[in-house]
């Protein structure tokens, strides 16, 4: 196939919110603005689609997709992470501005020329730890993308190729020495039902990592949890923890990263402290998202010992949550804290958001005690993932 050219998405232009506001914004119109995304382009919206449906058939699970204002945010970009997302075009050249990385750029709001996509690469970059990785995603247009069973054409297979070839060159270009990719795929099937695990194999990736993703359906009268003698239940919705607690909460999400199971993965633990987590608070509001902590406190020495989170995007599902964390702390381990959490957490989403109907998750494969707590609440695996890692030359 000729005539295959990369083009990147421009980011996108968001008006100025009470964080960085012009002298003639008013306090009232900026809060009108936060949580305000512009018009995802046509091109963006191709984007997702393309995603979305490949997820979807993979998962067979309509809920696995993204909004096109959410990846629109995506690419502004925050202090934690930067975001980039190339589109491997047919025929002529896209004319335009040209990007820092050397390549024609494409509208991500607004009014955008059409193009004949065959295939996209979305490429983060870690800012705070892991500097030295990027992580790649890559896609399929649907024309290419072989159906469950079947096997790519030599038009797809030069695409893919093509695809992976671009992210390895993008990763060196942004500085990075480690590329990590996924390939998913139903829970009845191998890697190699992903399309692209082939060309991970002759790039020189190595699977790291293994996950399930499941569904957790939310009952209409949740089962009750019995909290033990001299524990009390806390809900805080969107961060909003009382500052007695705060620090507590700091350094049990410091713990859930340093003791997650990432299998051989290069991976650094999130060090936790007061400005990330208003940071962290300030870009859920910027997106419109919503998150419930539930904790557990000893109600003597006024302590957090273990949280379990779950989290929703203003332009996804409203049917849907995911959850995001648990953590119990290490000296409290073993009483079946999170199990309890969970429960806790489904009486809360009731409460707190009841059109929620289910709640997703991914867990390590190897995660014995976290998928036997998740087979307690009736969870079904709807798909399976693996984590690839290559060090570049």
């Amino acid at each position: 196939m000729d005539n295959l050219h990369l083009v990147q998405f421009a980011p996108p232009s968001f008006p100025s919110t009470t964080a960085s506001r012009p002298v003639s914004t008013s306090p009232a119109s900026a809060a009108r603005l936060e949580g305000f995304v512009p018009e995802p382009s046509d091109a963006i919206r191709t984007f997702v689609f393309m995603a979305n449906l490949y997820a979807q058939e993979a998962t067979g699970d309509p809920a696995a997709s993204a909004s096109p204002e959410r990846v629109v945010h995506r690419l502004r970009g925050s202090n934690e992470s930067l975001t980039y997302i190339f589109a491997l075009v047919q025929g002529k050249p896209p004319l335009g501005e040209v990007s820092a990385l050397g390549l024609p750029q494409i509208p991500s709001t607004g009014e955008c020329p059409d193009y004949d996509y065959v295939g996209f690469i979305h490429v983060s970059i870690p800012l705070l730890e892991e500097r030295n990785t990027a992580d790649v995603d890559f896609v399929l247009d649907v024309n290419f993308l072989p159906l469950p069973g079947e096997e790519m054409d030599d038009d797809a297979q030069h695409i893919a190729a093509t695809l992976v070839k671009h992210g390895l060159d993008i990763s060196r270009k942004l500085g990075r020495t480690t590329v990590q990719t996924g390939s998913l795929h139903s829970d009845d099937t191998t890697a190699d039902a992903d399309p692209f695990t082939a060309f991970y194999r002759q790039a020189g990736f190595s699977i790291k990592h293994a996950e399930r993703q499941i569904v957790v359906p939310v009952p209409e009268q949740p089962a009750t949890a019995l909290v033990p003698a001299g524990l009390g239940t806390h809900v805080w919705p969107d961060y909003d923890i009382p500052d007695e607690y705060v620090d507590d909460v700091i350094a049990l999400l410091s713990v859930a990263s340093e003791d997650s199971l990432t299998g051989d993965l290069s991976v650094e633990p999130i060090q936790w402290n007061r400005q990330r987590l208003e940071e962290a608070h300030g870009r859920l509001r910027s997106r419109n998202a919503h998150t419930l902590i539930i904790a557990l406190v000893d109600e003597a020495s006024s302590a957090v010992v273990a949280l379990t989170e779950l989290g929703r995007h203003a332009a996804s599902d409203p049917e849907v949550a995911e959850w995001t964390m648990t953590v119990t702390h290490r000296e409290r381990r073993r009483q079946k804290y999170a199990s309890r959490l969970k429960l806790l957490a489904l009486t809360a989403l009731r409460d707190r958001w009841p059109e929620v109907e289910r709640t997703y998750s991914s867990i390590g494969v190897d995660d014995e005690a976290m998928n036997r707590i998740y087979s307690g609440l009736n969870a079904e695996g709807i798909s399976q993932s693996e984590a690839w890692e290559l060090a570049l030359n």
